[in-house]
């Protein structure tokens, strides 16, 4: 399967109006997202959001556009089998990394495209997000985590093992959901 396209969309709610939503620090928020769908040559689609507060939403979304080529063409398999790598090509654009490598703009366009893979990943299983993650081998999951920042402080094998050990009672808590 292969993603063909890569939409993104502004969306903003006038929660500023009557201050839903307000606070000390941010007195007049506009509760948004930049949406994201990816589509596939299958049907097959991916969708996911990253959340703002209105003013620079649009900038999220053209942030999205600059990183679609990165992801048009391929196969969603090939993103898959390194979900890690592929978020380090995200993240590490040549020319992209100046505007914020791993944070600000950059970052939450490339949360929404990450949003919006595992959607992806999990329709193309037939299942729910929250279900399909559960089901996962605790080596696919920590396979998909770039350790770069963290892996002073947690190994992989570490977080295997932690997810191993919470093996048990699973089928409890997923009875609960």
């Amino acid at each position: 399967m292969m993603i063909r396209s890569v939409h993104a969309r502004d969306i903003r709610f006038p929660t500023s109006l009557e201050s839903h939503g307000s606070d000390a620090m941010h007195t007049d928020p506009d509760y948004s997202c930049a949406y994201v769908v990816i589509y596939t040559d299958k049907d097959i689609e991916g969708h996911g959001l990253t959340f703002t507060l209105g003013k620079g939403t649009e900038i999220v979304v053209a942030a999205i556009k600059a990183l679609s080529p990165l992801l048009v063409g391929k196969f969603v398999n090939d993103i898959f089998i390194d979900f890690a790598g592929f978020w380090r090509k995200l993240t590490s654009h040549s020319q992209l990394r100046w505007l914020g490598p791993e944070k600000g703009v950059m970052h939450l366009a490339t949360a929404a495209i990450v949003n919006a893979l595992w959607d992806l990943w999990a329709r193309m299983e037939n299942k729910p997000l929250w279900k399909f993650l559960v089901d996962l081998e605790p080596e696919t999951i920590v396979s998909t985590i770039d350790f770069r920042y963290i892996s002073d402080v947690i190994t992989k094998q570490e977080a295997i093992d932690i997810l191993y050990k919470a093996q048990e009672g699973k089928h409890q808590r997923e009875e609960e959901m």
